[in-house]
Parts: C-alpha cells; sequence; structure tokens
C-alpha cells in the first residue's frame, strides 16, 4: 500500500493553485520505481504505475517494449493520466517541471537488471560505473560487483567517461556513456514534447536535476544544447 499524494490529488487543487498565484508546479520523481521517494529509476521513460488506473496492464505494456528503443515505447495509464495533468495545469497558466537523475538508476533499472543477468555478455555492461566481473575460485561461478552511488547499493552509478579533475562534490570535467547519454535525450524529448510533432505545448515545461555537481560539467554543456534545440 502507498501512503501520499496521487495525481487526480494535484488536479483536484487545480484551483487552489491558481488562486495564490502559483504559475509553476515542480514534482519530485514520479519516473516509475518500487520505492516512494523514486530518485532509484525502474524506467525513466514512463510514470510510475501506482499513479495510474491499470497497474497490472501497465507492467505488461511495459514488458512489451524494447526499452533500448524509443520506436518501441507505448504510453501505459500512468503515462496518460500525467500528460492530462499537464494539460490542464497549462491550461491553468502553470508550468510543470519534473524530477530526474542523470546520475545514477535504480538496481530494478531495466539495463542494470540485464547487466545482472548477462553479465560482460550485457550490451549494458558499459552503461555503469566501475563495473567488475569476478571469478570465485572456489566455485568458479562469476559474479559482477558495482558502484552504487555514494555507497547506495540501490542505486548504481552510470558511467562517466574523460573525466578529469573530479573531487566529490564539486563541478569535475568529463562526460556521461555515450549510449546513457543518448538514452537520457530520448526520454527528455518524450516529455518534452510527447505526441512528437515539434509543437511543446503538451509536454513539461522544465526539468529540476538530482546531484547534478556528481555528473561531469561536459555532460551538462551537450545536455543543455539538446533541450534547448
Amino acid at each position: 500500500r502507498r501512503y501520499g499524494g496521487d495525481l487526480a490529488g494535484v488536479e483536484q487543487k487545480i484551483p487552489y493553485l491558481r488562486d495564490l498565484g502559483i504559475n509553476a508546479v515542480y514534482f519530485n520523481p514520479i519516473n516509475d520505481s518500487p520505492s516512494l521517494h523514486k530518485y532509484d529509476a525502474r524506467s525513466y521513460h514512463h510514470v510510475d504505475v501506482t499513479f495510474g488506473d491499470d497497474i497490472e496492464g501497465d507492467m505488461a505494456l511495459m514488458a512489451s517494449e524494447n526499452p533500448a528503443d524509443p520506436a518501441t515505447w507505448k504510453w501505459t495509464s500512468a503515462d496518460k493520466k500525467f500528460l492530462a495533468l499537464v494539460k490542464k495545469l497549462h491550461e491553468a497558466g502553470i508550468r510543470v517541471i519534473l524530477d530526474y537523475s542523470w546520475n545514477h538508476t535504480g538496481n530494478n533499472f531495466w539495463a542494470f537488471k540485464d547487466l545482472q543477468k548477462n553479465l560482460d555478455m550485457s550490451p549494458y555492461k558499459d552503461w555503469y560505473n566501475n563495473v567488475r566481473f569476478v571469478q570465485d575460485a572456489s566455485t568458479g561461478e562469476t559474479r559482477f560487483e558495482y558502484d552504487g552511488w555514494v555507497g547506495v547499493r540501490t542505486m548504481p552509478e552510470l558511467r562517466k567517461v574523460d573525466t578529469q579533475g573530479k573531487i566529490p562534490g564539486h563541478p569535475y570535467e568529463g562526460n556521461l556513456e555515450p549510449a546513457v547519454k543518448q538514452h537520457i535525450y530520448a526520454v527528455c524529448r518524450r516529455w518534452m514534447d510527447p505526441d512528437n510533432n515539434g509543437n511543446f505545448s503538451d509536454g513539461i515545461d522544465g526539468m529540476r536535476l538530482d546531484v547534478a555537481e556528481h555528473v561531469p560539467v561536459g555532460f551538462w554543456r551537450d545536455f543543455r544544447k539538446f533541450v534547448r534545440s
């Protein structure tokens, strides 16, 4: 059972927000995730299934996709409910900001689950920071080890490349793994322009980006150019 608000509750509060003179709403992460805080994403390109009307149906839709291929992505009931809310907020003159972390995913993220299953045969073996494949001398079995963000094992850290002068908590040069970067771009395009027609009025208006100082500034330069384009 989940305690807390839902998208219908936000919709009910639109007149109240408008009366207050609010002109933007910032959501903490609502990407699909098993936790309440949702910084441990299971999927960036879907709204959490608990915010929709058909959890089992939404999970089945997601399972039918190739999550690495945006052409196969579908709209779940939770996704549609969020986009309907965006439309109503826009009609009230209120902009919408979503919260994402491009520094790490959850350990239930689709690419990480594939890595966990297929180890060094996974096409996503380069997606995560400092992944090590270790053979157990006693059993001969191969296991993999990885870096969780600040040691949190449920938040494996996405791979940084070409880094220079990294000091924890301070901006540093470098970038993200190219395949990871392209996936992030596809996620942004999906939520900024849901019907992919070049008209951004039906999409989100901004993003709040978590632990930005842990992501190299070379990525942020490229990311800004992409989203502003």
